[in-house]
């Protein structure tokens, strides 16, 4: 008998051991790294929204619990709290390996050597190893009501982060940007002459880039760079004084077009011949391709300047409509409601996202208003410094703006958007080495996820666009080309 409490007495002491051990070189490698535990919990899809509460938490009970399990009097509710807690580590990574591809672990120190199911028996052993001590202090069912209440808790408690984080982050994001490892892959890239090449559309495996040192002046590549061509586009007209020509690729047509003029032209893109089919007084600074009778346009009140949406029709006669509705303006109704537009031929939707506020407008065909959706920074109101010259009566910006989001792309349901703001526990060394996409579901009114696209050299990417499984960057004089990974093509309705 002496022998049988002899062990016991050891086997109990060791456990204690061994959970102090673990908590306390927990404790101390979270304390040491806080930031970088704090931002992979900002990044994690079960305590994204909680990631400061839960990375303080964490810390205090694994002091807490280890100074408890010291105390011999103690030790049956330390046991039970250590086991808790444990359970509530296990079921974290149980819901991560069903649910999540992409998260990274939270632990510090060489526990975030192992892999995802050797934490899971490592936890596992220690679950166990705890319960054993527990029931040999004590065999009575308060102990065992005790221990099945202290481990439904937490699963419960994890559960519930789970579910409650993925609303906040999906619809009232704080700004914690959750990072895609996996989202996109760098296949290969090809050096273009000069800076000057944007990406003007792609279809049917090519990408078709244009110049705006060389409006009329046309590469298309094929998919994987192997195959390049060279074309210049003939138009029937070339006596317009253009300013800031453009194209724009929506097979089998292209349009070219200067809202400064203004005029667009159409043609196909299997001889590059192309005629006006636009040339009147509706003066416009962006252009969208609805179909090929009809191409969305942002132009601006004649009295005040204001940016104005519309659509330009091309049937028996060109007729325009404009729907005032669209942009709502902040301060001048010009600078800012800038922004980009862009159309998803998958979804029928056309999607203008502002510059300088937190917001993106989704439309029909017909430009009437789905929903106002907002990216996930804070910028509600756009911080601009606009003056007006007594002189001339021109409306400039008295100071740099600031930028909020850089860039779109919009591919079926997806909304791409290359942001300028640095979100909660973000490295700034990371965004002086690459530009963040930021996905959005526009279907759903929903975010989805985050990547970076390393510069090249000294060079941040400048234009982007998405295929079905793709995307192509321009940084710089050199076009990338990045598989999208699983994650972004399951979020990608067809």
């Amino acid at each position: 008998m002496k022998f049988s409490q002899r062990h016991k007495y050891i086997f109990i002491e060791v456990v204690c051991f061994l959970y102090i051990l673990l908590f306390v070189y927990a404790a101390g490698s979270k304390f040491l790294d806080f930031q970088n535990f704090q931002t992979q919990l900002g990044q994690s899809p079960l305590l994204s929204a909680f990631a400061v509460y839960v990375s303080f938490g964490v810390l205090l009970l694994e002091i807490v619990i280890s100074i408890l399990l010291g105390i011999p009097k103690l030790r049956l509710p330390a046991l039970s709290l250590a086991v808790g807690l444990m359970t509530m580590f296990t079921a974290y990574i149980i819901i991560i390996l069903n649910y999540s591809s992409f998260i990274p672990c939270s632990c510090g120190g060489i526990l975030e050597k192992l892999g995802w199911h050797e934490h899971l028996v490592f936890n596992c052993v220690f679950i166990l190893l705890g319960i054993t001590a527990i029931l040999l202090l004590n065999h009575g069912k308060k102990a065992l009501r005790v221990l099945f209440i202290t481990n439904i808790a937490s699963i419960g408690i994890m559960i519930l982060l789970f579910f409650t984080s993925e609303d906040i982050m999906t619809r009232e994001n704080p700004f914690i940007r959750r990072f895609d490892q996996y989202a996109i892959t760098k296949i290969d890239q090809t050096s273009l002459q000069n800076p000057s090449f944007y990406l003007a559309g792609s279809d049917n495996g090519k990408i078709y880039l244009g110049n705006f040192a060389a409006p009329l002046q046309m590469q298309v590549f094929d998919t994987v760079f192997k195959d390049k061509k060279q074309y210049t586009i003939r138009l029937d007209r070339d006596d317009f004084p253009f300013r800031s020509a453009e194209v724009r690729i929506q097979a089998p047509y292209f349009y070219l077009y200067d809202g400064m003029v203004p005029v667009i032209y159409k043609g196909k893109i299997t001889d590059w011949n192309a005629g006006v089919i636009y040339n009147g007084n509706h003066f416009f600074t962006k252009a969208a391709v609805i179909d090929s009778n009809s191409i969305a346009i942002r132009g601006q009140q004649k009295n005040t300047g204001e940016n104005l949406m519309g659509a330009l029709y091309f049937n028996n006669n060109v007729s325009i409509k404009y729907n005032p509705d669209i942009l709502e303006k902040q301060i001048d109704g010009i600078f800012d409601t800038d922004g980009t537009f862009e159309y998803s031929n998958g979804l029928k939707r056309f999607v203008y996202t502002y510059y300088y506020r937190n917001q993106y407008i989704v439309t029909d065909d017909k430009l009437n208003v789905s929903y106002r959706g907002n990216t996930i920074d804070t910028t509600t109101k756009a911080k601009l410094k606009v003056i007006k010259i007594k002189l001339s009566g021109d409306t400039k910006l008295g100071a740099p703006p600031y930028m909020v989001n850089k860039n779109t792309a919009v591919f079926n349901n997806l909304l791409f958007v290359n942001s300028s703001l640095k979100g909660r526990f973000e490295s700034e060394e990371v965004w002086d080495q690459a530009s963040i996409i930021d996905v959005y579901d526009i279907s759903k009114n929903e975010y989805v996820s985050s990547f970076y696209i390393y510069n090249i050299g000294k060079s941040k990417m400048k234009y982007f666009l998405v295929t079905d499984s793709n995307l192509y960057a321009i940084s710089g004089i050199v076009l990338q080309r990045f598989s999208l990974g699983n994650t972004i093509k399951k979020a990608m309705k067809k």
